[in-house]
């Protein structure tokens, strides 16, 4: 008996792994906002359906992120050193420390659990978490598509991954529309922002054998290029900014990230430092956190 909490703790710590916290947030950052939109502009909802909703999300972020490891096994048995948020060869499914059963279960249950907690929601969310689920982890890992280690597709899947994210939000307040400026705006904001990170990971997906985007076009053109899609952001921003009916959170959206979209591009370049960008993420990601707590207690407060 004495042995089991340290039993529990080595499998919590190993599916904590898979689940990826560190991305899975990054993802979920716009279903926040959608959530927030929607609890002020969308139809009434239920308290029940927003724990319902997040946990189904969380769900198919952990199903994509397993999928993501699994697949990636060779590669990641070959590098060395910490890569974005761990070091690739203390993964599960590298050290061995997950068998074919549990992986079964694992796909089983995350991807039943993304289905069932998103369809007791609405079938509208079900439709965007699902499909969340199918882009950033089937069609974006699986070796039948493998969209990740293919030039722009890769960009592309975590641009539709974070559209799902922002329309599951928004599908709990049911027939509400997002401005089409808006989608377009923050298509083009979140590639800014995941750029860098294909930068960055060239070295290593030249040694796996990939074809991404910065290894195609290669890390300092890529990183260059979003000096012109920080300024196709700018009408975009003025169109949102001006449009009264469209949601306040919309538009401080808008004018507020295409100033900081801006500024962050020419710091990254400025920090780059071939074959890296001299950038700790965390200076990015705990202000994310925050606006995420923001997001949600702002969205409670309002549907009260």
């Amino acid at each position: 008996m004495g042995e089991r909490p340290g039993v529990l703790g080595r499998v919590a710590r190993r599916y904590w792994k898979l689940l990826r916290i560190k991305i899975s947030l990054a993802f979920f950052f716009p279903m926040a906002l959608g959530f927030a939109v929607a609890a002020k502009y969308g139809e009434p909802f239920p308290w029940y359906d927003v724990p319902l909703a997040f946990a189904a999300f969380f769900c198919a972020s952990f199903f994509s992120s397993t999928l993501n490891f699994y697949a990636d096994v060779d590669s990641d048995r070959r590098f060395e050193g910490r890569f974005k948020d761990m070091d690739l060869t203390q993964q599960p499914f590298v050290t061995g420390e997950i068998g074919r059963v549990e992986t079964a279960a694992a796909f089983a249950v995350s991807g039943a659990g993304c289905v069932v907690l998103s369809l007791l929601v609405s079938l509208r969310c079900a439709i965007y978490v699902v499909g969340f689920a199918l882009v950033v982890g089937v069609i974006y890992s699986h070796p039948w598509f493998r969209l990740k280690a293919r030039p722009v597709t890769d960009l592309l899947c975590n641009v539709a991954g974070m559209g799902c994210s922002l329309m599951a939000g928004l599908s709990l307040g049911r027939d509400y529309r997002p401005p089409v400026a808006f989608l377009a705006w923050g298509a083009l904001f979140i590639a800014v922002v995941y750029i860098p990170t294909v930068a960055n990971d060239v070295p290593f997906d030249e040694a796996a054998g990939y074809r991404t985007s910065g290894v195609y076009f290669g890390a300092q053109r890529l990183l260059w290029s979003m000096v012109p899609l920080t300024l196709a952001m700018v009408p975009l921003a003025v169109v949102v900014a001006l449009d009264t009916e469209a949601p306040w959170l919309f538009r401080v959206a808008t004018a507020a990230g295409t100033p900081l979209a801006i500024a962050g591009a020419s710091v990254v370049l400025y920090l780059w430092r071939p074959p890296r960008i001299e950038l700790n993420p965390d200076l990015v990601l705990f202000p994310m956190y925050l606006v995420i707590v923001f997001f949600i207690v702002y969205g409670v407060a309002v549907m009260t």
